[in-house]
C-alpha cells in the first residue's frame, strides 16, 4: 500500500513539474527577432533603431513609418487581443504601464515583454537606452539619444506667450477636453519652445477642464491638439478675458512622446510664437 501510495505521489510531483515548465517566461537576453509594440512610440522607437524588420505586428493606431500601417494589428492601445497577439509568436512584446493586465497574461503565456515610459524627455531618452541594449544596438542606441538631444534644443521666442494646451475634446465641442500640465513632455516641450504654461503644477498631470475653468488660466495662446476636421468653432462660446488666439495642432506626430518630439517641438514653437 506504501508502495502504491509512494509512486501516485511521485506521479502528482512529475506532472506539477511539467506543467511548470511548460508555463515558464522564456529565457531573457536571447536573440530578439519577433517583436510586436503595442505603443506608437516604441515601434517608432524600434525602427529609428534601425531594428524595423523586426516588428511582426503593431496597434490601429500606428501610423510611422509608412510600412507600419500594412502590418498585421493586435488591438487599440488598451483593447489588445491577446490570442491575435500570441498567434503572431512574438519572441518581444513591447508595452507601457498602462498595459499591466496584457503584461500579466504574457507572464503566464512565458513570453518576455519590456515596460518602457515615454511620459517626459528623461524617460524617452531611458527607454532608449533599455531597449538599444536589448536589441543589441547600444551603438545606435547612443546615436539616436545624440540627435534627440540636439533636436530638443530650446528655441528662443521673444515674447514669451502664456499658453495652454489641450488635447483629447470631443469633436464638435469641448467635453472631455484635458490640459498638459507640469510632468508631461508637452510641458517640457512648450518651455523648450520658449512659452509659458497656463496650468500651475497639481495633482494631476492632465487634468480635465471645464469650460468654466478655462476662463481663470488667462491664456494668450491655446494649443488644441486635435485630429484632422475638428475645427476651433467650439472655443467661440469660452469667454476668455482678453484677446486669445486659438491654434490648433493636427499633426499626429506631436500626440507620440519619443523619437520625433524635436519636430513636435518646431510645430509647437511655430505655432506660440507668431505676431
Amino acid at each position: 500500500m506504501h508502495g502504491r501510495l509512494r509512486v501516485f505521489l511521485w506521479t502528482l510531483v512529475s506532472i506539477h513539474v511539467a506543467m511548470f515548465s511548460s508555463c515558464k517566461r522564456q529565457p531573457r537576453g536571447g536573440k530578439v527577432s519577433r517583436i510586436i509594440s503595442l505603443s506608437p512610440s516604441l515601434t517608432q522607437m524600434v525602427f529609428s533603431l534601425g531594428a524595423g524588420e523586426k516588428i511582426r505586428a503593431v496597434t490601429k493606431y500606428d501610423y510611422r513609418p509608412h510600412s507600419v500601417q500594412t502590418l498585421p494589428k493586435v488591438g487599440g492601445f488598451l483593447d489588445i487581443d491577446l490570442e491575435t497577439l500570441l498567434s503572431h509568436k512574438p519572441d518581444l512584446v513591447l508595452l507601457t504601464e498602462m498595459h499591466s493586465q496584457i503584461a500579466n497574461s504574457l507572464k503566464g503565456a512565458g513570453v518576455e515583454y519590456m515596460e518602457l515610459r515615454t511620459r517626459s524627455i528623461a524617460e524617452v531618452m531611458v527607454a532608449i537606452t533599455r531597449l538599444a541594449g536589448r536589441l543589441g544596438l547600444p551603438g545606435r542606441g547612443r546615436e539616436l539619444r545624440e540627435n534627440l538631444s540636439r533636436a530638443l534644443t530650446p528655441v528662443p521666442c521673444g515674447h514669451r506667450p502664456r499658453v495652454l494646451i489641450t488635447l483629447g475634446r470631443n469633436k464638435g465641442s469641448l467635453k472631455n477636453l484635458v490640459g498638459a500640465g507640469p510632468g508631461t513632455y508637452l510641458h517640457e516641450l512648450l518651455l523648450r519652445a520658449g512659452g509659458i504654461n497656463a496650468l500651475k503644477g497639481g495633482v494631476a498631470s492632465y487634468p480635465r477642464l471645464s469650460e468654466e475653468e478655462l476662463v481663470g488660466f488667462d491664456p494668450q495662446v491655446v494649443l488644441d491638439l486635435v485630429p484632422p476636421g475638428y475645427s476651433m468653432e467650439p472655443w467661440r462660446s469660452v469667454s476668455f478675458q482678453g484677446k486669445v488666439r486659438i491654434e490648433l495642432l493636427t499633426d499626429k506626430t506631436a500626440s507620440s512622446p519619443g523619437v520625433h518630439m524635436g519636430e513636435t517641438l518646431k510645430l509647437i514653437h511655430s505655432l506660440i510664437c507668431r505676431p
